[in-house]
């Protein structure tokens, strides 16, 4: 009895991983096959079994990365990332760098600033990727492209500065122009009332006219500003790919009882 309870013991945890490792392997197809949604089900099934799997987080990441969800991607490969396995951390950190520069250029529409900033993270965790395996080629060429990258956004940056500063300065020299208007307006207050009508609505035509022109131009930015962005984002399609996949491997259980059969 004592010799049958043993290899009981001894063959759960052993069972156990195999169906972990059957559940990410079935993931893993599904996930070469694009059927995303199914793969995730899969690995996050796994993950009920071994929460502590930074192989498990990896593919999770991944997954959620070709979903287009980088929210959930950064949490599971930051996750990844901070296990000491060398097979996986440079592949977490190239593909956490993809994440970055995909979240940055989202914003760039919207908030120059803070698309750069994504950016200059994205380039740090391809040189974590860099540092940790030299021969890495793609994470060499996605680190010089978002090199290139964000000093086209801080040209932008400049653009935008520049086309806002001139428009300000036509808005000024326009409230100037109005101003005259309106003290020659009052000079001439002894016309007729018709005559003065007929200023007051001249000088309300032009004032919606420079606001017509103010939200054009401003439009015509953010046109400008998203064409750049999706240009950049073109470009970066041709190496967007994350990194492989991995295989489960259960880790080393360092602290099992010792067992006797006596």
């Amino acid at each position: 009895m004592r010799s049958f309870l043993f290899i009981i013991i001894i063959f759960i945890p052993s069972l156990a991983f195999a169906s972990v490792a059957s559940e990410v392997n079935k993931a893993n197809d599904l996930y070469k096959q694009g059927k995303f949604d199914n793969s995730l089900k899969l690995y996050q099934e796994a993950l009920d079994q071994d929460d502590k799997s930074p192989i498990i987080k990896y593919n999770l990441g991944t997954v959620f990365y070709k979903k287009g969800d980088y929210t959930k991607a950064l949490g599971y490969l930051e996750q990844a990332a901070q296990d000491k396995n060398i097979k996986i951390k440079p592949k977490a950190e190239y593909n956490l760098g993809n994440v970055l520069f995909k979240t940055g250029m989202q914003k760039a529409n919207t908030n120059v600033d803070e698309a750069i900033k994504s950016l200059k993270e994205s380039l740090n965790h391809y040189g974590q990727a860099i540092e940790e395996d030299p021969k890495d080629q793609d994470a060499v060429f996605n680190q010089d492209f978002v090199k290139k990258a964000i000093e086209r956004l801080k040209q932008i940056k400049q653009q935008q500065q520049q086309n806002q500063q001139q428009q300000n300065q036509k808005n000024q020299q326009g409230q100037q122009g109005q101003e005259k208007k309106e003290q020659q307006a009052q000079q001439n207050n002894s016309k007729n009332q018709k005559n003065q009508k007929n200023q007051q609505s001249s000088s309300e035509s032009q004032i919606q006219k420079q606001k017509n022109t103010q939200e054009q131009a401003e439009e015509s930015q953010k046109e400008l500003d998203r064409k750049q962005a999706e240009d950049l984002l073109e470009e970066y399609q041709e190496n967007e790919e994350p990194k492989k996949l991995l295989n489960y491997m259960p880790r080393k259980i360092d602290d099992r009882p010792v067992l006797k059969d006596w």
